[in-house]
């Protein structure tokens, strides 16, 4: 299953924020996309993503895998400060304040070039 709907991209998204598990199906609408091959969760940039792949990565090799799939997910949203403090700190706080303060520094001194963030820069 590789071209999605419109409908079914917006179940994808959704899909992002579920407690998805390595080996595990991932369904929309009651259809399989593939399985969770891999979760990444890096404390460090806050990167959290889902590898999914066409077969079940318990049986399949990599030489056969024809279709990945990658979920990121989303910050993690204010309402769960009660239950996800450290989650959205990370995601909001530590990840906004380096950007912020360059946002800061460009009124100070116009059209100077900034170090990307450390979330950038892990991409990089």
């Amino acid at each position: 299953m590789t071209n999605f709907t419109d409908e079914q991209r917006v179940e994808i998204s959704k899909a992002e924020y579920n407690d998805l598990k390595t080996n595990k199906k991932v369904k929309i609408n009651g259809g399989t996309i593939g399985y969770v091959s891999k979760v990444v969760n890096d404390k460090k940039t806050g990167e959290q993503a889902f590898i999914v792949t066409d077969g079940n990565p318990k049986v399949q090799k990599q030489s056969e895998v024809n279709n990945v799939t990658v979920l990121y997910q989303g910050s993690t949203s204010p309402e769960k400060i009660g239950s996800q403090a450290g989650e959205l700190k990370r995601n909001w706080w530590d990840k906004n304040k380096q950007i912020i303060n360059n946002i800061e520094k460009s009124f100070k001194k116009l059209n100077t070039l900034f170090d990307p963030s450390e979330q950038i820069a892990s991409m990089l």
